[in-house]
């Protein structure tokens, strides 16, 4: 790190001490977290202990849920008027937009059905995974692979050919690990 204009010091051993985060180091995302969660603390919301992302308020008889990813918050609940007193409170403190009603948020596929209950589904993103990976028109089978198939190492692999497959390999982890 350089010294800024206007400041010279000669003596080498000095370092300079951050007062705040700065947007764009690796101590801003946890900053902002740690802004929010005192924010959302202060109007009530505790965090959930199988999800610290996931922010919950139990308020006159109404139940408001937060759920923040990097940037990205969903606020629902039992009561629109809950929400957006939610909404008016963090707009005190923060920028907001809001973006209506979610229809897909981080491969999840979000419907409103009549009785309001939520749906959610992973349709479009493991279509959308088949297409990508050229496997929309394969036809399922139960096995595989001939059992006992002695597999050998392909040879001359490509660096592009194994990270697609890294790719594809996290992009089924998390259909699994996030399936409704």
């Amino acid at each position: 790190m350089a010294q800024p204009p206007g400041f010279i010091q000669t003596d080498k051993s000095l370092v300079c001490k951050l007062q705040k985060s700065l947007y764009g180091l690796k101590q801003a995302p946890r900053a902002w977290f740690e802004r929010l969660h005192l924010s959302l603390f202060r109007i009530g919301f505790y965090s959930a202990k199988m999800d610290y992302s996931l922010f919950i308020r139990f308020h006159k008889d109404h139940i408001t849920f937060i759920l923040v990813y990097v940037d990205d918050i969903i606020i629902c609940g039992s009561s629109t008027s809950a929400i957006s007193s939610v909404v008016e409170q963090l707009q005190s403190e923060f920028p907001v937009r809001d973006l209506g009603f979610p229809n897909y948020f981080l491969g999840i596929q979000v419907d409103q059905l009549p009785n309001g209950t939520l749906m959610l589904t992973q349709t479009k993103y493991i279509n959308d995974l088949l297409n990508r990976t050229n496997m929309h028109m394969a036809k399922p089978i139960k096995t595989l692979m001939v059992a006992g198939l002695k597999l050998q190492p392909l040879e001359g692999t490509t660096h592009d050919e194994i990270t697609q497959y890294k790719s594809i390999v996290g992009s089924l982890q998390y259909i699994t690990i996030t399936r409704p």
